[in-house]
C-alpha cells in the first residue's frame, strides 16, 4: 500500500491522510460483511423453521381414502383389527382398490356416501336394478278384462225399460169445456226405434246385420217388433231394440253360456222368443265381437259368402220426430178416455195478475192457446190491458179488435194489430181474439174459464 502511495508521489501529511482513508474503507467493508453474515444467518434459521414446520403438515395423509374410512368400520368390533392390518401394508397400492370393498361393505353409512359418490359413480346402477324388475311383471291387463265384463253386467237395469213397449206422453186438451191432461201412448215399431236410436246403436245394427247376411242362404224379414234372420224354415237370429241398446236373440240355449264370457239371458219362457231364446245385449265394440262368435256358433256348418255384400244400413234410417213417424204408420198413437188424469185446473171467479204464475204452468198455457185462420196486420199496432177488458166487456162475451175500438176510447181507431197485456184483476169469463198475448194475460183468461184465440202471423 505504501509503495502505491509513493508511486503517486504522496509524502508527509498527505500520506497520513491517505492511509487513514484506506483504513476507513477497509473497516466499512468489514462492517458490511458482518451485516450480510447476520442476515444470511437469519434467513437460514427461517428456512430451517419452515422446513421443520412442513413435515408435521402432511395433509396428504388425511386425503387418503383409508384414513377416514377406517373409523366407519368401527361399527363392527370384530373386523376392526383385520381392516387396519390389511390397510397399512397396502398404502403403496392405489387407494381406489381399498375404497371399493369398503364402499361395498358399508353402503348405508351417510358419512361415507358423500366422498365416495364423487370418486365412484357406481351408485347410479344400483337403483336401476329394481326399476327393471318392476316393469317385468305386467299381468295387469288380465285384470282389466273381467272388470269391463262386470261393468257390462248391469243388463238388468234395462229390463224395466224393455218391458214397456209403449211410451207415455202427457198432453193438455180441452174436453167438454174442461181443460184436462191426456195420457197419450205411443207404440213404436222396430223401424221407428231404429230411426230414433243413437248413431252408435245404428252402427251396431248395421254391422250385425251384415254379419248375419254374410252366411249363404240367410235372409231377413222385418216385422213390427223386430227383424228376423232365417233360411227356409230355420230361424237363426232376431234383432230388437230394447231400452237404449240393441238386442240379439239367437237360437241357442242360454244355459250353455251361464259361466262364460258371454253375459246372456234366458227368454225361453216368453212365447215370442220361443225359437230364439238366448238374448245377448250389444252395448260396446267388444260385445259386437262376441256377438259375431255367437252367430258363428248358431250358424254351425253353414258357410259364409266369399265376398259378402256390405251395406251401411245406418244411412238408410235417418232420425225423424214422432209425428212424421205417426203419419207414416210406424208409430201407433193410443189415446184412451180412461187414461185421462183429471182436470188440470178449476176455473176461478177472480184472478190477479201477480198470482197467475203460481196457479198455472207456462207449457199448459201455451198448449191451450187456439189459433184462427185470420192473419195479423201490423200496419198500426196498439195495446190493451186485461183489467180494461174486464171493465168494458160482460161475462161470456167475445172481445175482438173491432169491439175494442167501439168500447175502449184509449185504443186508436186506426189500429190493425192489438196485443193483450196482464194487469189488475179479471173477474169474468171472456173469449179474447187478438194478434198477440203476454203469457200472464193468457193465464188470466184461461184461469177464469175463458178462451184465448190468436191470429196467425203474416
Amino acid at each position: 500500500m505504501l509503495k502505491l502511495f509513493l508511486l503517486f508521489g504522496l509524502e508527509g501529511e498527505t500520506l497520513l491522510y491517505a492511509g487513514m482513508a484506506a483504513g476507513a474503507v477497509v473497516l466499512l467493508i468489514v462492517v458490511l460483511a458482518i451485516v450480510l453474515g447476520v442476515r444470511a444467518g437469519k434467513k437460514r434459521k427461517s428456512t430451517k423453521s419452515e422446513l421443520t414446520a412442513q413435515p408435521p403438515q402432511p395433509q396428504q395423509e388425511p386425503v387418503e381414502a383409508p384414513a377416514p374410512e377406517q373409523p366407519v368400520e368401527a361399527v363392527e368390533p370384530a373386523p376392526e383389527e383385520s381392516v387396519q392390518s390389511e390397510s397399512e401394508p397396502e398404502l403403496d397400492e392405489p387407494v381406489q382398490l381399498e375404497a371399493k370393498p369398503v364402499f361395498d361393505e358399508v353402503p348405508e353409512s351417510e358419512e361415507v356416501s358423500a366422498p365416495i359418490s364423487e370418486s365412484e359413480p357406481v351408485v347410479e346402477p344400483e337403483p336401476e336394478e329394481p326399476v327393471q324388475s318392476e316393469p317385468e311383471p305386467e299381468p295387469e291387463p288380465e285384470n282389466l278384462t273381467p272388470v269391463s265384463e262386470e261393468d257390462d253386467s248391469d243388463d238388468k237395469d234395462d229390463d224395466k225399460e224393455e218391458t214397456e213397449e209403449e211410451e207415455k206422453i202427457r198432453k193438455v186438451a180441452r174436453i167438454d169445456g174442461h181443460v184436462r191432461y191426456i195420457i197419450i201412448k205411443y207404440n213404436k215399431s222396430f223401424t221407428a226405434k231404429i230411426i230414433q236410436s243413437s248413431d252408435v246403436v245404428k252402427n251396431y245394427y248395421s254391422e250385425i246385420k251384415n254379419e248375419l247376411l254374410s252366411y249363404k242362404g240367410v235372409k231377413a224379414r222385418m216385422s213390427w217388433k223386430g227383424e228376423t234372420f232365417y233360411s227356409g224354415r230355420t230361424t237363426y237370429a232376431k234383432l230388437c231394440v230394447r231400452g237404449k241398446c240393441l238386442g240379439l236373440f239367437l237360437a241357442l240355449d242360454a244355459k250353455d253360456y251361464a259361466e262364460s264370457k258371454y253375459i246372456v239371458d234366458d227368454m225361453s219362457e216368453i212365447a215370442t222368443y220361443e225359437k230364439t231364446p238366448c238374448l245377448y245385449r250389444i252395448k260396446n265394440d267388444r260385445r259386437v265381437k262376441y256377438s259375431k262368435e255367437l252367430i258363428a256358433t248358431v250358424m254351425g256348418d253353414r258357410e259364409q259368402l266369399p265376398e259378402p255384400e256390405v251395406c251401411n244400413w245406418a244411412e238408410k234410417y235417418p232420425y225423424e220426430e214422432i209425428q212424421p213417424l205417426v203419419d207414416r204408420g210406424l208409430i201407433k198413437e193410443l189415446t184412451e178416455e180412461d187414461a185421462q188424469s183429471g182436470d188440470v185446473f178449476l176455473p176461478r171467479d177472480c184472478v190477479l195478475a201477480n198470482e197467475v204464475d203460481e196457479l198455472m204452468q207456462d207449457d199448459v198455457a201455451v198448449a191451450l192457446v187456439e189459433e184462427t185462420e185470420e192473419f195479423s196486420d201490423k200496419t198500426k199496432s196498439d195495446i190493451v190491458n186485461i183489467d180494461t177488458l174486464s171493465k168494458c166487456f160482460e161475462k161470456g162475451e167475445t172481445a175482438t179488435l173491432e169491439e175494442m175500438k167501439k168500447r175502449i176510447p184509449a185504443i186508436n181507431r186506426k189500429a190493425t194489430y192489438i196485443k193483450v197485456l196482464a194487469r189488475g184483476t179479471l173477474d169474468k169469463k171472456l173469449t179474447v181474439i187478438a194478434d198477440s198475448f203476454s203469457i200472464e194475460a193468457v193465464k188470466m183468461i184461461l184461469l177464469t174459464g175463458g178462451n184465448v184465440v190468436k191470429k196467425k202471423n203474416s
